[in-house]
């Protein structure tokens, strides 16, 4: 591979069109509107509110792309939400699964077969089920089984919809009161920081000012791991690393604070020798965590921690640090997820490489459809 100055490919439009044809990075781009237009799809979703029995727990059922969304709610219904709500990626439910489960599959195809089997395992157990999708299969089912149904634009990748499949299931549980308090500010708010950034990390700005493309530049021919801090920190890492493996085509490691201070810690012990010499480790962090709180408070025990372990693996890999943006757990949690989408593209165009492609993933389909059983 002919390696090119950075600015020569993130700072140049021909460049990045000519290996992006299908346009990754102006689905990007349109994140904050694709935002706003999927709560408005939630808002016409609560139309479709029957009366129902009550919900003792809430179950997100979905793969990939589909899937993180309900990683997003999980953190926001932690915060103040009234009951338990869990993600199942896989062709089961959990046992608990019953008639006072609420269940919401997701599946932006329609098609994918772990969460076909999941949603027809919610139905037979009389779960309450409600589905997001942009038709397929699973849309044929809801309807014929007439659960609420919420239609979402179809044609694009699930990783590069995740407004169509959040905002709707979010807007959904708000008006079902799963919510201890109103969170139409935390929306409002979230919608405005989205604008922002997409202003500022968009791929007009030079890779000079562009956090987005500094980050890329960083990643280049590296290995990223990348750690979270605390629960919604955990799920921003999960999302670049997903993302960096879908678009830009290489592999990435999350994990999370406090978690990885009583294990993977030590793996840093021989790594500078053995493994770590193209490492990058990007840590996500809260900027609660750099407020003068309490000695006793959690935020600042995090912030500590992750200060100490700097300090510890900074000789064995290059650092960088994220701090989210915004006042609410939602917005907060968008910035670092918007963030890292930008920067896996930004990376894919430095790997000369489409990040819309995913044979490997089609080849791995088309094999299990001829599989039996």
């Amino acid at each position: 591979m002919v390696v090119k100055p950075i600015s020569e490919i993130l700072d140049s439009p021909a460049q990045m069109k000519a290996l992006d044809p299908s346009d990754m990075l102006g689905l990007t781009v349109d994140f904050p509107n694709q935002c706003r237009r999927g709560a408005e799809l939630g808002r016409q979703f609560e139309r479709d509110i029957r009366p129902q029995t009550s919900i003792q727990n809430i179950v997100v059922t979905g793969m990939g792309g589909s899937a993180i969304g309900g990683d997003m709610l999980r953190c926001l219904i932690e915060e103040a939400g009234v009951v338990p709500l869990s993600v199942n990626r896989s062709y089961d439910l959990p046992g608990y699964v019953g008639s006072h489960t609420l269940v919401i599959a997701a599946s932006y195809s329609g098609n994918t077969e772990e969460t076909l089997a999941s949603y027809k395992v919610a139905h037979s157990r009389r779960a309450q089920v409600v589905v997001i999708t942009s038709g397929g299969s699973l849309a044929e089912l809801a309807r014929k089984d007439k659960v609420p149904l919420c239609i979402i634009p179809g044609g694009q990748p699930p990783r590069a919809s995740t407004g169509y499949l959040f905002f709707p299931a979010l807007i959904y549980l708000v008006s079902r009161g799963f919510f201890n308090r109103d969170l139409s500010g935390d929306i409002d708010e979230s919608l405005q920081l989205m604008a922002k950034m997409q202003a500022e990390l968009g791929p007009e700005v030079p890779a000079v000012g562009n956090e987005a493309k500094k980050i890329a530049e960083q990643l280049y021919r590296r290995l990223p791991v990348i750690y979270g801090s605390q629960d919604y920190g955990g799920v921003a890492a999960l999302r670049w690393r997903t993302q960096i493996n879908e678009n830009a085509k290489c592999l990435a490691f999350p994990y999370a604070f406090p978690e990885m201070n009583h294990n993977e810690i030590l793996g840093w012990t021989l790594a500078h020798k053995l493994q770590s010499r193209n490492f990058t480790t990007v840590i996500l962090q809260d900027p609660s965590e750099f407020e003068a709180l309490p000695g006793g408070d959690p935020r600042r025990r995090i912030g500590r921690r992750i200060e100490v372990t700097k300090d510890l693996i900074h000789r064995a890999t290059r650092l960088i640090s994220v701090v989210a943006r915004g006042e609410s757990l939602l917005s907060r949690m968008l910035s670092l997820i918007y963030l890292g989408d930008f920067a896996s593209v930004y990376l894919a165009y430095l790997n000369q490489i489409d990040p819309t492609n995913i044979d490997n993933i089609n080849v791995l389909k088309a094999k299990m459809a001829k599989l039996r059983g």
